[in-house]
């Protein structure tokens, strides 16, 4: 399996990307002290108490005073659907020509996963008897309905590191409109997030990138 660090320092790599963006950073350590890049700006409020952000903020109020454009963006800020998409067309605005967004936690495996509140999340996992579990939050939706308004961007999810999804400028036929619901999306899950692999991933980059 690839990290998400991973994927993002190859995407920086193959394509010399040299400013970075990171939404939702929390412990730096975790994700953005990682990242191999000439600049870097962190994005994150410290809801939860503690953030070694660059910008101690909400994205919201990051975007509104910011003028800067990057090449690529890394969202993984508040996992609620609503937020998610925000970002992602506030990220579009500031995307440089060729620039990449990648979106953590896309892909939740169980429905219990992409319940919102995360509070609910828990006590739901909790009824089921189970131990463990990550919260992903309905991302998903985000991606999913920009797939369904959007033909003048490319958009796939890379199965990986609980669903990395891609968006950049280009083309795509829109999906048909449906109800988000998780029995839709684990019924449609390769067709709604163009779901691929690692390998298909690198193996493609060169066309896709």
């Amino acid at each position: 399996m690839k990290t998400r660090t991973e994927i993002i320092n190859w995407l920086i790599r193959h394509n010399n990307y040299k400013k970075h963006l990171e939404i939702g950073v929390y412990k730096s350590h975790q994700n953005f002290d990682k990242i191999i890049v000439d600049y870097k700006v962190g994005v994150d409020p410290g809801a939860e108490g503690y953030s070694e952000a660059t910008h101690t903020m909400t994205s919201d109020e990051f975007f509104e005073q910011n003028k800067e454009k990057f090449d690529i963006v890394f969202i993984d800020g508040l996992h609620h659907s609503e937020q998610v998409y925000k970002d992602i067309l506030n990220s579009l605005n500031i995307l440089n020509e060729d620039g990449t967004i990648i979106c953590h936690d896309m892909n939740p495996t169980e429905e219990f996963r992409q319940i919102v509140p995360r509070k609910l999340a828990i006590k739901t996992r909790k009824k089921l008897g189970r131990r463990g579990g990550g919260w992903n939050g309905d991302c998903w939706k985000a991606f999913v309905q920009l797939r369904m308004e959007r033909d003048d961007l490319e958009m796939y999810v890379i199965d990986t590191d609980c669903g990395l999804g891609i968006i950049r400028r280009g083309s795509q036929e829109k999906l048909e409109d449906a109800e988000l619901t998780y029995n839709n999306l684990d019924n449609n899950r390769k067709k709604w997030l163009n779901l691929i692999s690692v390998k298909e991933f690198c193996d493609g980059s060169k066309k896709l990138f």
